[in-house]
């Protein structure tokens, strides 16, 4: 059995949450520039830089009133309720802590500001260059908190990219809604043997 030593979570709608959701880079790519949105998560782009490459260019007072959208998001960045908590308790059983989220840049100076501590490790796709589910991405996790892979347990709120994905590279995973479940109570009997492990050192943790 492969003992988890460090628990990595996605950003928002897992460790912090947008409290004024405006979504203003999803109205810039409402049209569906495939192209342009890979950009805006694999390259360190701001919004009006991506606004000047999609044809035809939106006008300057939409794109202003998409830059007051971005500002009022990023300052309205917050933990979710119960993450101080768990990320707390996570260091006291001797877990490290990472971070893995499809990014764009904007976001990542208010997430960051926004997480209880800073983690052990941090893969922002803008900064590696790919995206969840691409396998490359958790194994470069993995690499920064110098584990296997089959040492860290996934958890997120995206099926795809922080369940399947990270399966599918040799890693455990689980939906946060899940987690939050099994650190109030008990894992399930069916959850694997490693990760009913991890859980009954965290419940040590929470009870010393």
């Amino acid at each position: 059995m492969t003992t988890i030593r460090a628990v990595c979570f996605d950003a928002f709608g897992t460790v912090v949450e947008i409290t004024d959701k405006r979504r203003p880079f999803q109205k810039l790519l409402q049209n569906d520039y495939d192209d342009v949105s890979v950009r805006a998560m694999t390259q360190p782009l701001g919004l009006r830089a991506l606004a000047s490459q999609l044809q035809p260019r939106p006008l300057e007072e939409v794109i202003e009133k998409w830059e007051e959208d971005l500002e009022a998001e990023c300052a309205s960045i917050a933990p979710r309720p119960s993450m101080k908590s768990i990320w707390a308790t996570l260091k006291r059983a001797r877990l490290q802590i990472a971070v893995c989220s499809n990014l764009a840049v904007p976001y990542a100076l208010p997430m960051i500001r926004a997480l209880p501590e800073s983690p052990d490790g941090l893969v922002l796709s803008y900064r590696v260059g790919l995206m969840k589910p691409h396998k490359e991405i958790y194994s470069i996790v993995a690499s920064q908190l110098g584990l296997k892979i089959s040492q860290i347990l996934f958890v997120g709120d995206r099926q795809e990219e922080d369940v399947l994905g990270p399966i599918a590279a040799g890693a455990c995973a689980m939906p946060i809604g899940e987690f939050e479940a099994f650190f109030g109570t008990a894992p399930s009997i069916y959850a694997p043997t490693n990760v009913v492990e991890l859980f009954e050192r965290i419940a040590a943790a929470k009870a010393g």
